[in-house]
């Protein structure tokens, strides 16, 4: 008898649309291979990928899929070549290899039966499953049998899915799995089947180096795309064993970013996509679906969401920090320690923040680095270890983005709020947040304690040095009336011509306001038993449009 035609899935890719994915024309971007090497950047069409290996996890589970399963689909490849504009493919210099790695959860739609056609797939936008696209820079050390080493050296792009659909049949003949030169896999088996991707997601941040003509306007309004074949058994590439389950971490000592351990096993059964028994409940006895991918990638532009706003930011400032000259002070220039000296950074909105959606989604790290409250790092978000930190709601105010990020957001400000824990914590810490009022202090792999915490945050349009003395009075005023109020409350406008106070987007930094309550329950700052506040000495806060 043969197999039934029920083990379906789909692989990989990405980009940023509606699950309809309209068809726009692809934008060239610049692309430096080397990054701040001698070698000039590249006007580039689409990426080029290997052959490689995704693995739909819970794809198998006993007693075939049914709609409105989901799977976390993740991959990895190496990049083979770029295409230019004139479609001439141009290979990387020596010495160099890129490579990326992919996770996003996608609901099945159709589950393929005798008769019934392939199974379906679209992005399953309410998951809390990570969710993340990394592009990666390093000296060639990648092994696609053991699935190693995609997520080292530098990390050179950060993205997230926002869409996807997809399609996988499979059936009868039952083959060796492996069939790429000498056989790997022996024993193992899987069903025959073909399949495609189409997926798309908004780009988070970019390495100028690589991506020098990556301009905030471009990273506001681009959009990447995947288009990605799938097939089994594997023919052009050995089968992986192992795949990256999530995003990078931000180490706070280096400021780098440092990719997790693969360590979600392939985990296929002896025939990979083949049946297993009947339907019981229990996840523990599901089983994978592995499939050989090929993909390629472009830069596509996207359509605005009105009424949103997303932000990345990454800076370092004093607290209370309101002297324009002081912009570009680091916190080594604080030896007294007599003011809380600290860097943050992260992303919040992407993919999205509607909860209707599954949002809002997004990370925040504050590292208290000197001072009175001492050194420790506070976590929060999709991201974060431990899982159930996470941003619980994001509200843009003041809107009319000013110059020069109009072209990238249509707002000013944006605050958000959630719970976090307590990463690393010094004894000093310990005790200054104990004295005011803290309770269970302790780093997340001690202490179960979760805190409430809110952010605010002003786009000014990143004047740096630029200000002018004189507007020192104006910026004094207005950092004096937004106070790190609840969300629903409307933030004081920023530009005198809106009934603000600062005459024009250079005359003040951007603003960073932070606070931590004792408990998860949320309180004001006059109650925190840590709080902050101040314009930048030093990095940047970029408010973004959502495009889909």
């Amino acid at each position: 008898m043969k197999p039934r035609k029920c083990f379906v899935r789909t692989a990989l890719a990405l980009a940023v649309s509606s699950l309809a994915l309209p068809v726009f024309a692809a934008e060239a971007i610049s692309f430096d291979p080397d990054g701040p090497g001698t070698k000039l950047p590249i006007s580039v069409l689409a990426f080029d990928w290997t052959q490689n290996s995704a693995l739909a996890v819970g794809g198998n589970p006993s007693g075939g899929l049914t709609a409105g399963d989901v799977v976390h689909l993740l991959a990895h490849a190496k990049l083979a070549k770029v295409i230019n504009q004139d479609g001439v493919a141009i290979s990387l210099p020596s010495g160099i290899e890129v490579t990326f790695v992919a996770g996003f959860a996608e609901n099945v739609t159709a589950p393929a039966a005798p008769g019934a056609g392939p199974a379906g797939f679209e992005f399953a936008a309410g998951s809390s499953l990570p969710n993340f696209f990394e592009m990666w820079v390093s000296t060639p050390d990648h092994n696609a049998l053991a699935g190693t080493n995609y997520n080292n050296g530098k990390r050179i792009l950060y993205g997230v899915v926002t869409s996807s659909i997809g399609n996988y049949a499979g059936g009868a003949p039952i083959q060796a799995l492996d069939l790429f030169g000498i056989n790997n896999y022996p024993g193992i088996s899987t069903i025959t089947g073909v399949g495609s991707t189409q997926l798309s997601g908004v780009i988070v941040t970019a390495d100028e180096d690589y991506f020098p003509g990556l301009t905030p306007t471009q990273l506001a309004n681009l959009k990447v795309f995947f288009n990605t074949s799938t097939v089994t058994p594997y023919r052009q590439i050995n089968p992986s064993a192992r795949f990256v389950g999530d995003a990078a971490d931000l180490d706070p000592n280096t400021n780098e970013f440092v990719g997790p351990a693969p360590n979600v096993l392939a985990n296929i059964g002896t025939t990979n996509g083949g049946p297993h028994g009947a339907r019981d409940g229990n996840a523990t006895n599901d089983l994978n679906f592995e499939l050989q991918a090929d993909s390629n990638q472009s830069f596509e532009p996207g359509q605005e969401i009105p009424g949103t706003c997303r932000v990345t930011y990454g800076g370092n400032d004093r607290n209370g920090n309101i002297d324009l000259k002081k912009f570009g002070e680091i916190c080594s220039s604080n030896p007294h320690n007599d003011d809380n000296c600290y860097t943050f950074g992260g992303q919040v909105g992407a993919p999205t923040a509607n909860p209707n959606d599954g949002g809002p989604f997004g990370e925040h790290t504050h590292h208290q680095v000197q001072g009175p409250a001492g050194d420790f790092v506070f976590r929060a978000g999709t991201h974060s270890a431990p899982q159930n930190t996470r941003i619980d709601a994001v509200v843009c105010k003041d809107e009319g983005a000013i110059q020069p990020a109009a072209a990238n957001a249509s707002f000013k400000q944006i605050d958000f709020e959630g719970t976090g824990s307590f990463r690393t914590l010094s004894s000093t810490a310990k005790t200054y947040l104990e004295a005011n009022g803290g309770t269970d202090i302790d780093t997340d792999n001690v202490s179960d304690a979760r805190y409430y915490f809110r952010v605010d945050m002003v786009d000014t349009g990143e004047p740096g040095n630029g200000a002018k003395q004189q507007d020192k009075k104006a910026c004094e005023d207005f950092l004096a009336a937004d106070l790190n109020l609840p969300l629903a409350t409307p933030d004081p406008r920023y530009l005198e011509g809106d009934g603000g106070f600062a005459e024009s987007g250079a005359s003040c930094a951007d603003v960073y306001q932070f606070f931590i309550c004792p408990t998860e329950a949320a309180c004001e700052e006059a109650d925190a038993m840590y709080a902050v506040r101040g314009y930048l000495t030093g990095g940047n806060i970029q408010l973004h449009k959502v495009v889909k």
